[in-house]
């Protein structure tokens, strides 16, 4: 009960961050340019750390795996990207919503292995289920925001972005569930961590910052980039302490 308690607060967390981003979407460039520094420092300060924590007893064989898991996801959302464009070739709109899509899609998946995490730590110990649980909302916020940049940066429609932020806001009480019947092995989990951190570089810094910079200036953008990458670190830090 208490971990599908934590996992409504996730649900809130992430609502308040989207609907943050599409109130300012006058200023998208900005939406854009915060979700890829949100994106980028999730990857690098969160997901991979936590991911090599979890084969830390593996050596440098389990590091490889990791990172060979990173460098899987990243080449994954490249090969997506060039197929959505070379498919809709013509329709170059389409193509880049098609994209949007996939990406609010990982984002979803993502917030999904969240719950998953909440409900395993539960399993171990009320501490550290709570303690996940603080650690998934603190980020979570960042999350929304994430989803709707990626599916307004990919020129979405609003309705389609709200749509999106509210299949990522449900994910992480469907992972809390999903926990009690499933149980993934620690290598498993860690791969997967891997895999969502090179998705994230590539969407935060090959797909979101290009669009972002054709749009308005270097400073605000650059601004809005290196916050969303010191929310999770300051974040993370905090939590971790």
């Amino acid at each position: 009960m208490t971990a599908l308690l934590l996992a409504a607060v996730t649900f809130v967390s992430t609502a308040l961050g989207g609907l943050f981003a599409v109130h300012r979407r006058r200023h998208l460039y900005l939406v854009m340019g915060l979700a890829a520094g949100l994106l980028v420092g999730s990857a690098l300060l969160d997901l991979l750390p936590d991911a090599l924590g979890l084969v830390a007893d593996q050596g440098r064989r389990g590091v490889m795996k990791v990172v060979l898991s990173m460098v899987a996801g990243f080449l994954a959302f490249y090969a997506v990207d060039h197929a959505v464009h070379y498919a809709a070739a013509g329709h170059q709109e389409k193509g880049v919503r098609a994209f949007g899509a996939l990406a609010a899609l990982g984002l979803t998946l993502h917030s999904f292995l969240d719950g998953m995490a909440i409900g395993a730590a539960f399993q171990q110990s009320a501490t550290l289920g709570a303690l996940i649980g603080v650690a998934v909302i603190a980020h979570d916020f960042g999350d929304g925001v994430s989803t709707v940049g990626v599916v307004l940066g990919s020129r979405g429609a609003v309705r389609a972005s709200l749509a999106w932020l509210l299949a990522d806001a449900v994910a992480p009480v469907g992972g809390v569930l999903a926990a009690s019947a499933l149980h993934l092995p620690q290598h498993v989990l860690a791969e997967l961590l891997g895999f969502f951190a090179g998705t994230f570089l590539f969407v935060g810094a090959a797909h979101l910052l290009p669009e972002a910079a054709q749009e308005g200036r270097r400073g605000p953008l650059a601004a809005a980039v290196v916050t969303g990458i010191a929310f999770i670190g300051v974040a993370t830090w905090v939590l971790e302490r």
